[in-house]
Parts: C-alpha cells; sequence; structure tokens
C-alpha cells in the first residue's frame, strides 16, 4: 500500500491566530519572489506603499516608489540575477493594521554551477489598506558568521 506523503504546514510552530495571519501573507511574498525572479521592478513597486524605505543588504537605501523600485531594480540586476527566490515568515506581531514580521528569503541560483544558496533575514512591516496587504519597510541583511574564539 502506497503511503501518501504530507508536506507540513510552512507556519506550523505558530500560534492558531498568528498561522492564520501569516497565510494572509503569504501571498504577498509569493508575489514578491515572482517579481525578484522575473527581475521586474516596476512590477513589484505595486505591493509597496507609496511611502515604503527599503534598504538593501549592500546598504543602498531608497524610499518612496521611485527609490525603492532603484534599490529593487539594482538587486534585481546583481545579488538576485539568476536566482530564485522564496519567502518564509518565521514570526509576526499584529499591531492594529500593522504587522511586525520576521522572514527568511532564501535566494538559488538557477544556472547550473551556480553559487551555493543564500539565507537573507529580512525584517519588514506591513499595512493592510483597502482590504490589500502592503510591505512599509523591508530591511534585509546575512548574519555574520560568529568570530572564534580562543
Amino acid at each position: 500500500m502506497a503511503t501518501q506523503q504530507h508536506t507540513p504546514h510552512p507556519h506550523a510552530a505558530m500560534s492558531p491566530m498568528s498561522r492564520k495571519l501569516a497565510d494572509e501573507l503569504q501571498p504577498l511574498f509569493d508575489e514578491i519572489a515572482s517579481c525578484m525572479d522575473r527581475g521586474d521592478a516596476a512590477e513589484a513597486i505595486r505591493l509597496f506603499t507609496e511611502d515604503a524605505t527599503v534598504i538593501s543588504p549592500t546598504g543602498l537605501r531608497g524610499t518612496g516608489h521611485s527609490g525603492v523600485q532603484r534599490v529593487l531594480a539594482s538587486d534585481m540586476a546583481s545579488i538576485l540575477k539568476g536566482a530564485h527566490s522564496h519567502f518564509t515568515i518565521e514570526s509576526l506581531r499584529e499591531l492594529g493594521d500593522t504587522v511586525f514580521i520576521d522572514a527568511l528569503h532564501e535566494v538559488a541560483s538557477t544556472q547550473a554551477g551556480g553559487r551555493a544558496p543564500l539565507e537573507i533575514h529580512v525584517v519588514l512591516l506591513a499595512r493592510k489598506s483597502g482590504g490589500a496587504w502592503k510591505l512599509m519597510e523591508a530591511r534585509p541583511y546575512a548574519f555574520m558568521t560568529p568570530a572564534k574564539t580562543h
């Protein structure tokens, strides 16, 4: 008899209320990942509030739609070029119509023999407006390798 594979829920470790909110937010993250995969910064802008601010892992800062688009386009032409992005919401805290989110951004090369996958931590704020979630702030960064102690 064949056994059925069960894929665990991506937000299984969260409380039921947090899990429900993470499930509601996940399509926003899937859409931004799809824009990154296509290198489409212009389309990604509609997922951000008009006054959003993004600071890239390289320190490039952009505010407002034009600034955020400039930062995203730069990242898509460099560290995200030829890669597949996937976001996993690790934790969140609801604050009225705003949510503070910790997420993991996995960046995997789509090229044969490409670089090793990157894991980038992202801290974000999202706001629900008119029934849709939009990103207000995004701060991606990578953890440093701890110094060796003697």
